[in-house]
Parts: structure tokens; sequence; C-alpha cells
């Protein structure tokens, strides 16, 4: 895409969820925790009430003006609406482009709902949504103050085509007739299956029903790129504002500035308050300093906000200290971390040996190596409760997600291997890829299963594990899908027919032919509601095979400043504050 307690990549498809502290493109923040702190945390946790004090969103500002400073220990991968695919970096630049589509600017889960942002609507399907069309509002203009024309918009979904901008999401090559030939505008010229008839008017022809299209428009992809502002990969780092915000200076890896673009019209958008004058959005900071500016917030730090949440080396002083934690902010995220488990490796064939590591998997232990309940809530399906067709269930069940070693070592014995057997995970090697491959070695200690662990460098973890050949028993994973919907999560994680040698996302290499059938039943499917709710059944029955063991449903807890207001984490990105809403006290 991450609710508090009591006082408390290399991304090749759907916005792919990092187990080392966030999003793949995210940087590091998971750190071991000692046991005096666990003690402390879960004595904190224990005070009272689910946030006592830190809250979920903060009142809504008004007061028009001042400097609103971001602190991110990132940097940001693609500012290139054709290439901007990490979640990160999509947060940013809804602030500088608009999309046809876009994520409600609310709260909670009332942030998953998918509004309309430069059309008038979410689109209309028809010939069975094989056929989408949506109407521009009156009044959209650029920087420049030209008007944004329909074809601006399907040349902005031209250029996703081009070898040249590569990096972006697959959907437009997937989804659009003609698409797998085409090259692009600069080789390709105009594809057929984008109709302009009017410059408020642009229609898409698929080659397959897709439901669920209209959330797919939310994409940096769909942003208007007017044809004589384009200038090929240097795009990226000075796109063409059609949003409240334009660029005003972008130094990779140091600083983006944002002012405002005097040519948007409040009227036309629902969605952006664009309050601050300027925003400084400071890069690729260390994360224990930011983490201490927030906390002293002095300075031109009390009109900041941090772009990550807290390390869990911060949790304890800031759960335990009042007026820390009424500054915290709690955001729900669509990101679910598992443990994938290799089906096509020795006795991981055997299902019996999978369910029987799913029981004696400890989740509480695994989340306490995040800083515990702050962390997320225990996971037990795989689609977490913020993606839509989400079910409620627990096939795997144990006292307080400690596990289950009696069952465990039942199943083990079915299977044959009483004795035990011996795996291999392969965890990154960061301090908190470590404190898991070491929750999990515990776990699995305790019913016979020895476990070795493969620390793989983090700034190649994804590449490795991806890597059909290189990857081992057990995978340290995640995923978050790229809008609110099952059909960006189940099929790209567990469709056996997507596993490949390298950029694999299917790292539990399960390929049922059950499975596959229905996933292709369900993505015939017209209606996105009968889809999503299709495949929360569908959880259920891979559930039952284990090729992963969900443990967290993430959540993130982020820091604000004193003069800051209209903060809350949004569920579209992984938690993380909605930019679109921050404004500083008058």
């Amino acid at each position: 895409m991450a609710t508090r307690s009591c006082a408390d990549q290399n991304r090749t498809t759907p916005l792919l969820a990092a187990v080392l502290g966030g999003h793949v493109a995210s940087r590091t923040r998971t750190a071991s925790l000692g046991a005096s702190l666990i003690l402390g945390l879960i004595a904190v946790a224990g005070c009272g009430g689910a946030h006592g004090g830190a809250a979920d969103s903060q009142a809504a500002g008004t007061h028009r003006g001042g400097t609103l400073h971001v602190l991110s220990t990132i940097d940001l991968e693609h500012l290139d609406p054709a290439r901007a695919y990490v979640t990160s970096t999509q947060d940013v630049v809804r602030l500088v482009y608009r999309t046809l589509t876009t994520y409600a600017a609310a709260p909670g889960r009332a942030g998953s709902s998918i509004v309309p942002d430069l059309a008038t609507d979410t689109g209309t399907p028809s010939d069975g949504a094989k056929t989408w069309t949506f109407h521009l509002k009156e009044g959209l203009k650029y920087e420049d103050g030209r008007a944004i024309t329909a074809a601006d918009i399907r040349y902005g979904v031209e250029r996703t085509f081009a070898p040249e901008l590569p990096e972006g999401p697959p959907y437009a090559r997937t989804w659009l007739a003609g698409g797998a030939s085409y090259q692009g505008p600069y080789k390709g010229g105009d594809l057929a299956a984008i109709a302009t008839p009017d410059d408020r008017t642009i229609v898409f022809t698929l080659n397959r029903p897709v439901a669920d299209f209209g959330s797919a428009a939310a994409l940096p992809m769909f942003a208007p790129v007017p044809k004589d502002k384009d200038t090929g990969v240097g795009y990226d780092s000075r796109p063409f504002s059609s949003g409240p915000y334009k660029i005003d200076t972008f130094e990779p890896k140091k600083q983006l500035t944002l002012v405002r673009n005097e040519s948007w019209d409040q009227k036309t958008d629902d969605v952006r308050k664009a309050l601050p004058d300027r925003i400084e959005i400071d890069l690729n900071l260390d994360g224990s300093v930011v983490d201490q500016r927030m906390i002293a917030a002095q300075g031109e730090d009390a009109n900041a906000v941090a772009f990550e949440p807290i390390g869990p080396a911060s949790v304890a002083q800031v759960q335990t200290d009042p007026t820390l934690r009424a500054r915290l902010i709690t955001g729900e995220s669509e990101n679910t971390r598992f443990l994938s488990l290799n089906t096509r490796r020795g006795q991981l064939g055997n299902v019996k040996v999978r369910q029987a590591i799913a029981y004696a998997i400890d989740k509480d232990a695994l989340r306490l190596t995040r800083g515990g309940p702050i962390a997320g809530d225990l996971a037990t399906t795989i689609l977490p409760p913020s993606v839509a067709g989400h079910v409620d269930g627990d096939p795997y069940p144990s006292k307080d997600g400690k596990g289950d070693p009696d069952k465990a070592r039942q199943l083990l014995a079915e299977a044959g291997v009483a004795g035990g057997i011996d795996l291999t995970l392969d965890a990154p090697a960061t301090n908190g890829g470590k404190a898991q491959a070491e929750a999990i070695q515990s776990s699995l200690a305790k019913v016979g299963i020895r476990v070795a662990v493969n620390e793989v460098s983090g700034s190649s973890y994804w590449s490795t594990v991806g890597n059909t050949a290189q990857e081992h028993d057990m995978v340290i994973d995640g995923w978050t899908p790229d809008w609110p919907g099952a059909s960006t999560y189940l099929p790209i994680v567990l469709d056996g027919r997507a596993i490949t040698k390298q950029g694999n996302n299917n790292r539990a290499q399960y390929d049922s032919s059950a499975v596959n059938s229905r996933f292709d039943q369900i993505a015939a499917l017209p209606d996105a509601n009968a889809a999503n709710a299709a495949y929360g059944q569908l959880d259920g029955q891979i559930m039952a095979d284990a090729p992963v063991v969900p443990f967290l449903w993430d959540k993130a807890a982020i820091l604000v400043g004193p003069n800051v207001v209209g903060a809350y984490g949004h569920v579209g990105y992984v938690g993380r504050l909605d930019l679109v809403s921050l404004g500083l006290r008058g």
C-alpha cells in the first residue's frame, strides 16, 4: 500500500510491499527490539484503549499559506507519470498532476473509494466492460493556462508503451486492444484502441472485460501529458502540472520543492485542498534523525511531517509521552506480510507440511519485531480487511496468534516427518529481517523444523528471491495491490502461470490448475463487486493449501509537527499521510 495501541526493486508489479519496513521502494525502517523494550511496549499497550492519544486523523484545516516540510528517508523513484509506479511517489505526484480518477481524500477505509478526478465520473463500461468511456470536466487547465484535453490523456497513456520509459504499470499493454505490438507514440503513432471523439471524451477499447478499469484509471499513467511538453526520459525531472502545485526545483536524492500552480481551479477538484503555499520535501534523510527531529519539533520542524512511519527504536519514547502521542497519526494500509512456502521444493510439496508451518508460526512474535501492536493487526487471510473482497476467517487458529505447536506436530506426523525437517529461509540482511528470521526459527524449532537462514542484501533482496533458481524453501514476503481490489492481489501473487524465472512475484511457486481456472472465470466477470466477492471466497480455498502464511496486516504510525493540521494516514498509500489534505495552523 499500515492502528496503533493504547499509548501508543525492485518493484516489478503492483506496489510490491516490502518486508523491510514498508514499501519495496521505501527505506528500511525495521530494527530488532530488545526484551526490555518489548516488555515496555506490552505494558504500555495494555494501559487502556486502542489508541490512547494516537489519532487516526486530525481536524481538517482551512488556513491557506506557509511552507510545509516533508522529511523523507527515501528518494522519489520516478516523477514521470508513465513510470511513477511506487506508492510513496504516487502520494507525492498527486500534488502535481491529476488522473481520470483518484482515491478519495479521507481517513480510514473511506480513503479506498475511487472517485472522479479529471473525469466527471469513474467511467462508463459497455460491451460487457470491454469498452470504457470517460468525459472530462469543464475548466481543466495546465500550469500555463491552456486547456487539458482528452488527446493529452491519450498521449499520456500511449507513452507507457514506449521502450524508452520502462518500469511503469503493465495494464495498458495487457488490456488495450492491439497493445501487445504497439511501441508507443515515439515510433508507433497513435494507438487505435484509444479514441478521442472530442476534446472532453476518451474511449478505451479493451481485449477482454475489465470490471475495475475505473480503479486502474487512478494510476499516474492516466495523467495528461501535452505532446509539446514531452521531453522523453527528461520528463522524469519536470512533469507539466495539471494539479494544484508545480515543480519549482528538483534535485534527485536531495529535495523536491513545489509551489502553487495558479492556473489550477479548486472548483474542478473535490479532492485536493492545496492549503500550503509551498511544500519542501527533503529526501534520503537518516531514519533515526527524522524520528528525533519530529520528536523535538523545533523551528521549521514544527511545520513538518515525517514521510515514513516511526522506527521501532523510537516507539517507546513516543508511546510513553502524551504530548508525542497526540502528534502520532495512525493509518491502515492494504499490505499483508506473509511467509511464502516454496511448494516446488522437497517436503514443502506436501500440503500437510505447509499446514503444519501455518499452525506453528508465532505471528505475535513476528509483530513484536516490528514494534508490537503499533505495527498492525495479526493476519489470518491473504487479502487484508482494507481490500475489497476480504472475508473474515482464520483457518489456522491459535491463542493470541502465538501458534499451535501441538497441531503442527500432529500434521507433521501425518505427513510422515515426525522427526522434523530442514529448511532454508531467505531473509533480508537488515536488523528487521534478522529479527523476523529469528522469530520464524524459534517458532518452527518447537515442532522439530530446523531453519537455516540465508541472508540477502536488502538492495538485491527482491531480485534474488524473484529468481526461481536462487529462491530457497521459505521467503519473508508481502504484497500491496495497485488499488483496493483483489484483482491486483491474488492473481499476481498466486497464479501459477505468472511464475517467471526472474522478477517472479509468485514466490510460493504455487500452481493449482483449479485456482488458475478460477482466476480466469473471475477475470471475465463484468461486475467489480461480484469479482471481488469471488476473490474473497477463493482466498479461503487457497489458504487451505497453505502456500503462504499471512502474519501481519500493516499499519503505519507517523509523527506530525504541532503546527500541522488535516493529517490522516491514507489506506491507498500504505498508511502514509495523504499529502493533498495537509495544512498549517494560521
